[in-house]
């Protein structure tokens, strides 16, 4: 067969498959059955039910942190405002509210009454353990259909190529991927000069398909450990110092909206391999 016809073939053959894949997915999962609809409205004008778990979450901490201190006074508020949170936070998806145990909520609030330390931590376990159910089960279906942009919407942008402008997903196969590719090839089998040129070629494409990831990618990259974020920190620090705390909560949740942006790409790998254990 001719060289240039069975790559012509080849290519055709992933060109196809991978439109094929594209054109398969037309239905996300959690918008189709995934996710309960009452949950949307929840992020209809922002992240609602995100900002709720987080003051269930703070709320119940603060509990810990309380008895950590010896404050046993303030423990006791921290439970009656994550008590009233939780029971808010169960009827925004009543889908879920299969997840919600109050009569564990109920024995930390007894527990802590009757000053009985082990007796609370003991009940916030069974708590914190259908919380964590509840996110492994559903968390990575909320990040795709409320984080995550749709990567179909880059298919049909057009690149610059050699033949001229080509949709994203031909010119990826038929020229980044080429080239890519084409330069480890060409290592392997000692030829410089097709290597250079499978160079050129990757080199030029990269270029040109960044455009394309600027539609999500609009910004500089960020790291959780990045010098940005530590300078936070200090800062959060020197302002608790100087007595400056409704500064230091600001810079707080600068330094917990990096936090979010980690786990958004590292939780939904992470939970399906949990889910396949």
């Amino acid at each position: 067969m001719d060289n240039k016809l069975a790559i012509a073939i080849i290519f055709s053959l992933l060109l196809a498959s991978t439109v094929l894949w594209m054109a398969s997915a037309g239905t996300n999962k959690s918008e189709k059955d995934g996710l309960p609809k009452s949950l949307d409205q929840h992020y209809e004008h922002g992240p609602i039910y995100l900002y709720e778990m987080y003051e269930l979450g703070e709320s119940m901490v603060g509990i810990t942190v309380n008895i950590q201190q010896n404050d046993i006074t303030n423990a006791t508020r921290s439970f009656e405002v994550f008590a009233q949170e939780y029971d808010d936070s169960s009827l925004m998806v009543p889908e879920w509210r299969g997840y919600y145990k109050p009569n564990d909520v109920r024995k930390m609030g007894d527990a802590l009454d009757a000053g009985n330390i082990p007796g609370v931590f003991a009940a916030m376990g069974e708590v914190g353990e259908t919380c964590a159910r509840c996110h492994v089960d559903t968390m990575p279906d909320v990040y795709n259909k409320y984080y995550w942009n749709d990567f179909r919407n880059v298919e049909n942008v057009e690149i610059d190529t050699p033949e001229g402008p080509k949709p994203w997903v031909e010119a990826k196969m038929k020229y980044l991927l080429t080239g890519f590719d084409g330069i480890g090839i060409n290592i392997k089998q000692g030829n410089q000069s097709n290597a250079e040129r499978s160079f050129n070629m990757f080199e030029t494409m990269f270029d040109n398909m960044a455009d394309a990831c600027g539609s999500c990618h609009d910004s500089e990259p960020r790291y959780y450990v990045s010098d940005d974020i530590q300078t936070m920190i200090g800062d959060m620090g020197s302002n608790i110092t100087a007595g400056n705390l409704s500064n230091a909560e600001i810079i707080r949740h600068g330094i917990g909206s990096s936090c979010h942006k980690c786990h958004i790409i590292h939780i939904p790998p992470q939970y399906a391999k949990l889910d396949g254990k």
